[in-house]
C-alpha cells in the first residue's frame, strides 16, 4: 500500500450553500491556505435540488490546519448572524 502523497487534493467539507462555501474560502486562503471550492454553480443548471452541495478542497498537508480555520470562524459572531448579539452603548 503506497502512503499518501501531502500533496493530494482532499476534500475538506461541504458546506450549506456557495455564499458559506465562499466565505469559508476566504477565511482559508486569508490564512495562507490554497483551497478551491468545488460544485459551487451546480444548482444553477438544474435548480434546488437536494445533494448538490459545495465542497471545500485542500492539499492533504493543510487539512489540519484549514479545519482549525473553520472551526474557529464558525465560533466568531461575525460567521453567526443569526444569533443575537448584545448591543453597544
Amino acid at each position: 500500500m503506497n502512503a499518501a502523497d501531502p500533496q493530494d487534493i482532499i476534500r475538506l467539507t461541504t458546506a450549506p450553500h456557495a455564499a458559506q462555501a465562499h466565505i469559508w474560502k476566504q477565511a482559508l486562503l486569508d490564512e495562507g491556505i490554497n483551497c478551491s471550492v468545488v460544485g459551487d454553480y451546480l444548482d444553477a443548471g438544474v435548480g434546488d435540488i437536494s445533494g448538490l452541495l459545495p465542497e471545500i478542497w485542500v492539499r492533504r498537508e493543510d487539512a489540519g490546519r484549514a479545519e482549525e480555520v473553520l472551526l474557529r470562524h464558525r465560533h466568531t459572531p461575525e460567521a453567526q448572524p443569526w444569533k443575537e448579539h448584545p448591543r453597544r452603548t
